[in-house]
């Protein structure tokens, strides 16, 4: 189980290390051991060795697929923008176990989005003072104290551990809804052994979804949990793919929930996989600069040939795949053997007391 406070226990046992007694060796060394090395570099005891501590810490954890590898704090932060949990906003108030980066040219005014020059792990934050134990701090690891939204702060990567994503057990069922199920009885429902919906949020032209918050309001009465909304894309552009991300921010009004990317229009393949990418990342970023966790549904064969390898690495998917002859059951030898694979979409044929007609059936994996 991926925790935060694994990471942070790991920072706090290497305080005290330092260049004087050659302490510090064993981080690098560590770094140095990981291969492939990021951009083929070999980090030198006497290069800085700030983000080499971070991700040193997340190779003798086994965090390396949450927190990406790398010895430069910019190069870094473009890893977390690729990866979707990057937060660029200073005033973010972090949680133990976020990376934090500093700019040493930060001027104060405005949010900083100048060249990172440091980078640490939050240790703690009472939401106003943080707490960051960082490498390379004074020829050491140390621990330093900044202000929320203070100045230097440059933004914070977010990796997504275990306990973030854990809110429902292993085989839990669920359902995801649009308007097109019509009227439904949520309290039926719930009877019927449903456990969470995921709902569409918005439509082609980015309105609500007609029954969203009719929806949205039944299965909470009824004591369904919502697990999240998608929303089904169909952005050609960076443009396009951010406003798609802020109508369902706006939609949700500050409600959080995760928000699920529905990648697999059609119109999108001649995209190749760098142009999807592009709207994946660009999506999800958006979504994660608002504070929403966010993950990926597609089928399998999206999954296999149009979503870039750096993207499996470190996103949360939610796979749909059916049995050919499909009849609302689980098709146990279909069920998906993904890294990253949290949900499964078993059946389109699904039939549910309280609702008219089939309805998509889900399965926490």
């Amino acid at each position: 189980m991926r925790n935060r406070q694994v990471i942070v226990d790991k920072m706090r046992s290497w305080v005290g290390c330092h260049e004087g007694d050659s302490t510090h060796k064993h981080i690098i060394d560590t770094y140095n051991a990981h291969k492939p090395l990021p951009r083929g570099y070999k980090v030198k005891y006497t290069d800085s060795w700030c983000a080499t501590t971070v991700s040193a810490a997340a190779i003798e954890c086994g965090y390396t697929d949450i927190i990406p590898l790398e010895c430069s704090c910019q190069q870094m932060i473009d890893l977390y923008k690729v990866m979707g949990i990057w937060v660029e906003n200073d005033s973010y108030v972090p949680s133990p176990g976020d990376v934090i980066f500093y700019d040493w040219q930060d001027s104060g005014v405005g949010d900083n989005v100048g060249w990172s020059d440091h980078v640490g792990v939050v240790e703690k934050c009472d939401g106003n003072i943080i707490v960051a134990i960082e490498g390379n701090n004074k020829d050491g690891v140390n621990r330093r104290s900044i202000q929320v939204n203070g100045k230097y702060i440059r933004g914070y990567g977010v990796p997504r551990y275990d306990k973030d994503t854990a809110s429902f057990p292993k085989k839990a069922q669920g359902l995801d809804l649009s308007q097109n199920q019509g009227a439904i009885d949520f309290t039926k429902v719930k009877k019927a052994g449903i456990d969470f919906v995921i709902l569409r949020s918005t439509l082609k032209s980015n309105k609500p979804d007609s029954r969203f918050e009719q929806y949205w309001d039944g299965a909470k009465n009824a004591g369904i949990k919502i697990a999240g909304v998608y929303k089904y894309s169909y952005a050609r552009t960076v443009a396009e793919a951010q406003k798609e991300a802020e109508g369902v921010i706006k939609l949700l009004n500050g409600r959080k929930v995760d928000i699920w990317l529905d990648i697999e229009d059609a119109s999108q393949i001649s995209l190749g996989v760098d142009g999807i990418a592009q709207i994946i990342t660009t999506f999800l970023t958006t979504c994660v600069q608002a504070g929403y966790e966010v993950g990926i549904y597609c089928n399998l064969n999206w999954y296999n040939n149009y979503v870039k390898d750096d993207i499996k690495k470190i996103c949360r998917f939610w796979i749909a795949r059916y049995s050919k002859n499909d009849n609302g059951s689980i098709p146990e030898s279909l069920r998906p053997n993904i890294k990253g694979a949290v949900m499964w979409q078993y059946s389109s044929k699904g039939k549910v007391n309280g609702i008219s007609g089939n309805v998509d059936r889900d399965i926490m994996l």
